[in-house]
């Protein structure tokens, strides 16, 4: 379906937002994917909603590959400008594919925060678990001003970390660094937690394996896990 840009935002030279009118009839669920191009490009990728199922448009946040097939062009989407959005949606990391209950850690690394967004703005979330912590790591600082407002806004337990960026003064060691310090996570029970993955192939498979060693059991769309993540992200 193709539907019209209302806002577009960069936030560095890499990083950019893009939000479209929404079809009343449209339907998603929180943490799904869809396929995106633009009407002119015979070129679809995939890309997580980071607006929530209830929000009155839909949002996309997305990375620009230095000559990337469809980025190169997406970058340059203006507010008036149309937008191929994908009627089918899908994805793991949905709320159906994990079991709930106790705490829930939403673990990102660049645009993979981008479903968590979504997962974030349904309030039927924060119905289903007792806390909500999110570690979103990235290497600038710069790369937190798309949804570090938002995230320090809600009712979560919320910890940027910045790894490669030396005016940065907060966290700035990776996510599994943490982890393996008992500062994050720091019971790997998966009877009293579960965990959302969500950002490079090398970071999903580092988390799967450390929690596989603690006996956690990933959801998928046939059986809800203590763990799931998310394979869908290419570049664009």
């Amino acid at each position: 379906m193709l539907v019209t840009v209302i806002e577009v935002e960069h936030y560095t030279d890499k990083l950019f937002r893009v939000r479209t009118q929404r079809p009343q009839s449209f339907r998603f669920t929180a943490g799904e994917f869809t396929m995106i191009g633009l009407p002119d490009m015979n070129i679809t990728r995939a890309y997580s909603f980071t607006s929530g199922p209830g929000d009155d448009y839909i949002e996309f946040y997305s990375i620009k590959v230095p000559n990337g097939p469809l980025t190169s062009a997406l970058q340059h989407i203006q507010v008036g400008d149309s937008l191929e959005v994908g009627e089918r949606t899908t994805g793991t990391l949905t709320l159906a594919n994990i079991e709930l209950g106790g705490d829930l850690w939403l673990l990102a690394t660049g645009t993979g925060i981008a479903p968590f967004i979504s997962i974030l703005r349904d309030p039927s979330t924060y119905d289903c678990f007792e806390n909500i912590h999110v570690a979103w790591s990235v290497r600038t600082r710069d790369e937190l001003n798309s949804y570090s407002d938002f995230l320090s806004e809600m009712p979560i337990d919320y910890t940027p970390i910045v790894t490669q960026d030396k005016s940065w003064t907060g966290f700035n060691k990776r996510i599994t660094t943490k982890i393996s310090a008992g500062v994050l996570l720091p019971k790997l029970d998966p009877s009293t937690n579960k965990v959302m993955i969500c950002g490079s192939m090398d970071f999903n498979t580092d988390i799967k394996t450390m929690l596989n060693q603690y006996n956690w059991r990933e959801g998928n769309k046939r059986s809800a896990g203590t763990f799931v993540q998310e394979k869908a992200f290419v570049e664009k």
